[in-house]
């Protein structure tokens, strides 16, 4: 089996989504929304002749989610996200960042829990408890194709921020190096932000992991 990944970017924050499915014929699932991304990424469903069966939430920060809305409407999908992320949802974000973006909350489904696993086809997706840079962040681990989506946990040369709401520093490199690093370097990591990286290239050259800042 592979494994199909298409990035959809959208948004001020320049944010991405992802579509995902297996190559076998089974339901698609979309990783966060970014503002504008909805359309095109159920297209992309389509065209591999998929339905959207699940949409998850790494995180409920705006920049993910003010499409989440759009991408029920268009699919039906079950939508999953954190507990603790859930009231970021009713929280006018937007309006705190000085955005005239409306946020459309809608109700989960499904909880994402640590060690949960969502069976996608023959994906199975495990939800890994990633605290620090904000309540209820979590990251999706696909353990046969060697995939992680990490939200705003972990970027390429870079981790997320801690200085919102709920952020913590120490907690988010706990995070980090309790539940990404040791899933192994040849895990590809598909972030919120930037390019697609591997564990050990964090590993050995990520400043936050590696240098003065590392703690």
């Amino acid at each position: 089996m592979a494994i199909l990944i298409e990035a959809f970017e959208g948004g001020p924050a320049q944010t991405i989504g992802y579509v995902v499915a297996d190559d076998a014929g089974g339901p698609a699932v979309i990783i966060d929304a970014p503002l504008g991304t909805a359309a095109a990424m159920v297209e992309q469903a389509q065209q591999w002749q998929r339905s959207v069966a699940y949409l998850l939430t790494t995180h409920a920060h705006w920049d993910h989610v003010l499409d989440n809305a759009r991408v029920i409407e268009l699919t039906h999908a079950q939508y999953g996200i954190h507990p603790e992320s859930v009231p970021l949802l009713e929280v006018p974000q937007t309006q705190m960042f000085g955005l005239d973006i409306p946020m459309r909350p809608i109700k989960p489904d499904l909880e994402l829990r640590d060690g949960q696993t969502v069976a996608v086809g023959k994906l199975r997706l495990r939800v890994l408890d990633c605290p620090g840079h904000c309540p209820g962040s979590v990251a999706l681990f696909e353990a046969n194709e060697r995939v992680v989506f990490t939200g705003d946990v972990l970027f390429a040369g870079s981790i997320g921020r801690t200085d919102l709401w709920g952020g913590d520093y120490e907690t988010l490199l706990s995070s980090i190096r309790r539940k990404l690093v040791p899933l192994g370097d040849d895990v590809r990591v598909f972030a919120g932000h930037g390019p697609v990286t591997t564990i050990g290239q964090e590993r050995q050259e990520n400043p936050f992991l590696t240098g003065p800042n590392a703690g």
